[in-house]
């Protein structure tokens, strides 16, 4: 199996804010403050334990406002499974006018974990950041100023980046009722983007231009399919455009 190094140091975080060890969900739970779990302090183990709990026990489990059949992420349970999601916990209090900065340069590092997976790597990996120090709204606010920030890098690099707090408003694919980001803690994830990430890039053409450079024509007629579907469209007048623009991209 291959061995993630921490992201910045194999000790705990805490004399600066930076993002501490990696470590997997099974590990959390199981660890016990033990290994390189007990490198965090009190808060920030309290709060990978939440996070890890709701990837172990929400994610990979039915609910009846999905509006589909199955569990909320197909693939959860076999990535934990195989140790493919790891989790950092990161000491921002979101109080300095550095904090953001930061936080844009930690998550950037963290992509190069994921950068470039290919072929040859588990498809299914993923890391979670949580902010243990982050409060709502202020923290939720720049956790979302954050991911927008970063998302156009991070789907031309064959990856996702999504938020996660509490009070999130984004919809589930499925349901416009269904609430899949609120998660107990403040977080940023990364993993491997695929072609069903299609109804994601509706929000920008430069998001769909990454996406099809990446799954050709395949891509291209997942974006137009969700152009159609009125679920998706965003912004009516742009969706057209971006559906035609994609599928004629894709075309030889």
């Amino acid at each position: 199996m291959e061995h993630w190094q921490p992201v910045v140091r194999p000790s705990a975080y805490g004399s600066r804010p930076e993002f501490g060890p990696l470590v997997t969900v099974r590990e959390i739970l199981g660890a016990e403050g033990e290994g390189q779990v007990g490198t965090y302090d009190a808060p920030a183990r309290q709060a990978l334990v939440r996070m890890a709990r709701y990837v172990d026990e929400f994610l990979t489990a039915a609910h009846p406002e999905l509006g589909r059949t199955g569990v909320v992420c197909p693939f959860a349970r076999r990535a934990i499974q195989q140790n493919q999601i790891h989790l950092t916990a990161c000491d921002v209090s979101g109080e300095k006018p550095e904090d953001e900065a930061l936080i844009l340069e930690g998550m950037a590092r963290l992509r190069g974990l994921l950068d470039g997976a290919g072929s040859d790597k588990p498809a299914h990996r993923a890391v979670v950041a949580v902010f243990p120090r982050l409060s709502e709204p202020h923290g939720a606010r720049m956790i979302e100023k954050i991911q927008r920030a970063l998302k156009l890098s991070f789907v031309q690099r064959q990856l996702m980046i999504g938020q996660f707090y509490p009070s999130c408003p984004e919809p589930g694919l499925w349901s416009a009722g269904f609430r899949p980001l609120q998660s107990p803690v403040i977080s940023l994830a990364i993993r491997n983007i695929t072609v069903f990430d299609a109804p994601f890039m509706l929000d920008r053409q430069e998001y769909v231009d990454a996406f099809v450079d990446t799954f050709g024509e395949a891509g291209a007629e997942r974006i137009a399919a969700a152009v159609r579907d009125k679920r998706f469209a965003t912004d009516p007048g742009a969706c057209p455009r971006m559906a035609a623009s994609a599928v004629a991209e894709a075309r030889p």
